[in-house]
C-alpha cells in the first residue's frame, strides 16, 4: 500500500511541474489551472490519511503547501482551506499560551505570524466571493480571534455571509454549526438586524 502510494504521489508531483512550468513560460489556460488544482487535491486526498503515519512524518505539512499551492492560482476555497488550517493552529498555539506550561517567545511570535496569514487568506478568499471565509472571518471577530473584539462587525459579515447565499431560513442551521446556537447570540443577531 505504502510502495503505491509513494508512486502515485511521484506521479502526481511530476505532473504538477509540468503545469507550472507551462504555467511559467505560457498564458496559463483556464483548463491547465483547473487540472493543477485537481491534482493538488488528489495530493492532498492521498496525504490526509497519512498524517500520523511513521513513514510520512510531514504529511501534514504536505496538506498545507499543496494548499498554499492551490491558494497561489486564485482559487477560493484553497484560499479559504489555508487560511482556516492556519486559524487552527493560531488558536492551539494561543491555548498553549494560556495555559503557560508551554509559553515561549519563539510560540507567541508563532501565533501572531499564523493569525495575520489565516487572515490574510481568509480575505483574499472573501475577495473572490467564498462565504465560508466570510463566516470564519466573522467568528474571528466575534471571540478575537487574532483581532480584537467587534461583535458588531463579525456579526455584519455573518449576516452579508448570508445574504450572499440567500438563506435566511437555514438560520438555526448556520449558527448551530458556527457555534452560535447560544440564546444570546440569536438575540444579538436580532438586535443587530434591527439596527439595519
Amino acid at each position: 500500500m505504502i510502495l503505491f502510494k509513494n508512486a502515485k504521489v511521484k506521479s502526481l508531483t511530476k505532473k504538477i511541474k509540468v503545469l507550472q512550468k507551462s504555467r511559467l513560460h505560457n498564458q496559463p489556460r483556464e483548463e491547465d489551472v483547473a487540472r493543477e488544482l485537481a491534482l493538488y487535491q488528489r495530493l492532498i486526498d492521498l496525504y490526509e490519511p497519512l498524517v500520523g503515519h511513521k513513514k510520512y512524518p510531514f504529511a501534514q505539512l504536505m496538506v498545507r503547501e499543496c494548499l498554499r499551492a492551490g491558494a497561489a492560482l486564485d482559487n477560493a476555497n484553497f484560499r479559504y482551506l489555508m487560511g482556516k488550517s492556519l486559524l487552527d493552529e493560531a488558536k492551539f498555539r494561543e491555548q498553549l499560551e494560556r495555559d503557560e506550561v508551554f509559553s515561549s517567545a519563539a510560540n507567541q511570535k508563532e501565533v501572531v505570524d499564523l493569525y495575520q496569514e489565516a487572515h490574510a487568506y481568509l480575505q483574499s478568499a472573501q475577495a473572490l466571493g467564498h462565504i465560508e471565509a466570510k463566516r470564519l472571518q466573522g467568528l474571528s471577530y466575534i471571540n478575537g480571534w487574532g483581532v480584537d473584539v467587534d461583535q458588531d462587525r463579525g456579526f455584519d459579515l455573518i449576516v452579508a455571509s448570508i445574504d450572499q447565499e440567500g438563506s435566511w431560513d437555514k438560520v438555526p442551521e448556520i449558527f448551530t454549526a458556527l457555534g452560535l446556537n447560544k440564546p444570546e447570540f440569536f438575540a444579538a443577531l436580532g438586535k443587530h438586524r434591527s439596527k439595519k
